[in-house]
Parts: C-alpha cells; sequence; structure tokens
C-alpha cells in the first residue's frame, strides 16, 4: 500500500505558501518533525534557501503529471518477482521534507511504515528507483526475521543496509559505489582505505547495538570518534559486496539469510 501525502503540492501556484503550510501540517509533525527530531522552527529558514526551494521545484516538476502510486506500487510488484517474494503489507509515506534525510521506518500509530523524502530525489527518477529498491529488502527482512533489525545489534545493521545498498546497485547499474551507500564520495574512500581501523572499534560488540549511532547516525560527533558519519552504510555495503562476487550471488539469494552467516 502506498500512500502519497504531498499530492498538494504537486499542482501549487504558490510554492512558498503552499509548502510552509504543507509542513505545518499535523501528519508531517507525526512523520517527519518528531521522529527525526527536527525543529519546526527551520521551516522559515528553509523557505528562504535558494538551493532547497530550486530542488523542490525541480521536485515538483517532474513528478506533477505523474501518478506516484502507481508507479511505486509497479516497481515493488517488480521487485516482487526479481527476489521471488511476495510481501505481505508495506506502506509508504510519500512526503516533502527540509532535504535532511532519503527515506526511513517509523512506528506510526502502531504500525510499522517507511517515510519517503521525495525532494531527496530532486527529480531524478533513478534515485527514486535505488531508494525504493534499497527500502524494500528491509520490508523483506522484517517480515522473514519479526525482530527489529535495525536495532538488534550492529552486526545485524550493517548486512541490513549493506544488503539494501547493493540491491540498489543491482536494480540501478553504472553508478559510482558511494551513491548506492547514500553518502559522499569522501566518506566512502575514507571506510575502504581504513577498514582495520573500522573493524578494530567495534571488535567484540556485533552483538550489541551500543554503537549504532556511531556507524549509522547522520549526527554523530566524528571529532570523538574518528570515523566518519554514516560510515557503516559502506562498511556494510563492501562486506555485502564482497560476500556476493566471490560466491557468485545476486541479493536474490542471500536476502533471507542470517546476519551473523554473511559477515
Amino acid at each position: 500500500m502506498v500512500i502519497n501525502t504531498c499530492s498538494s503540492l504537486l499542482n501549487t501556484s504558490n510554492i512558498n505558501t503552499d509548502l510552509v503550510n504543507y509542513l505545518s501540517s499535523d501528519l508531517i509533525n507525526e512523520l517527519y518533525f518528531k521522529p527525526k527530531n527536527i525543529s519546526i522552527d527551520k521551516i522559515n529558514n528553509k523557505i528562504n534557501d535558494i538551493d532547497y526551494i530550486s530542488k523542490v521545484n525541480n521536485t515538483i516538476n517532474y513528478y506533477k503529471n505523474i501518478d506516484l502510486e502507481n508507479v511505486i506500487s509497479q516497481k515493488i510488484s517488480e521487485f516482487e518477482e526479481d527476489i521471488n517474494y511476495k510481501l505481505n503489507n508495506y506502506k509508504i509515506y510519500v512526503i516533502i521534507g527540509l532535504d535532511t534525510s532519503t527515506i526511513y521506518s517509523i512506528k506510526y500509530n502502531g504500525e510499522d511504515v517507511t517515510v519517503l523524502l521525495l525532494e531527496s530525489t530532486n527529480g531524478d527518477n533513478d534515485y527514486l528507483n535505488m531508494l525504493l529498491a534499497h527500502e524494500f529488502t528491509h520490508f523483506v527482512r522484517r517480515e522473514v526475521f519479526k525482530r527489529d533489525i535495525f536495532e538488534n545489534s550492529i552486526g545485524e545493521r550493517f548486512i541490513v543496509e549493506g544488503i539494501g545498498c547493493n540491491y540498489s546497485r543491482e536494480i540501478v547499474t553504472g553508478k559510482d559505489d558511494y551513491k548506492y551507500c547514500i553518502v559522499g564520495k569522501d566518506v566512502f574512500e575514507w571506510v575502504k582505505n581504513n577498514i582495520n581501523k573500522l573493524e578494530e572499534f567495534m571488535k567484540g560488540k556485533l552483538d550489541s547495538n551500543e554503537l549504532m549511532k556511531v556507524y549509522f547516525s547522520m549526527y554523530i560527533d566524528t571529532l570523538k570518534t574518528g570515523l566518519p558519519a554514516r560510515c557503516g552504510y559502506v562498511y556494510g555495503y563492501l562486506i555485502v559486496k564482497e560476500y556476493l562476487e566471490k560466491n557468485n550471488l545476486k541479493v536474490k539469494d542471500i536476502i533471507t539469510k542470517e546476519w551473523f552467516d554473511l559477515i
């Protein structure tokens, strides 16, 4: 099931005013500002940010004549056929945010839901497909293992995100590796060149979640840890990619395997 909550903005005539009203709604507060711990006060600053408004306009102009619900539903169906796994249920809210994230999972009204920030795609269909492919693997693993795959342990999270990033690579080919990891090129290169340091820091803690923010948060104190933010996505991508290539496998072959069998 796909719920497109930003349809009111796709045919707007006054982007600034309509965007402020949209972002100030109770629904967006519950789906975005509260779970991402972002102050609503930042709305006014962003509205005056030329680059942000340009990105929102690009997004709106690209998607305004597209049936997003149908496009996303069709994509999920294609992934189901490719992976050979039929989802029991999924719920995606498509929203416009303040360009601080891409796609994430939260609890909303007692349900596990996914929130896609459409402005992060900047009207790029490849990027939309990469995000959906990544998240699809989370849907599958969450159904299969019936546990919190994001907070259980850093070992599991490495594999969860590594599988997601590699499935993006299978669905949209030819991109730079760092783009599949949703990080900057500098972060990707740092992780690739400092694997030993990264692994030393996590030694003996794969079964724990105490380092979850260190490896996966966007807002970690990198000077304190000595590791770049979101480095766990890159590490997960690299170890899963190595496993796939070494064994001549595709994501569909490992998507239901336990994390400790892959790391």
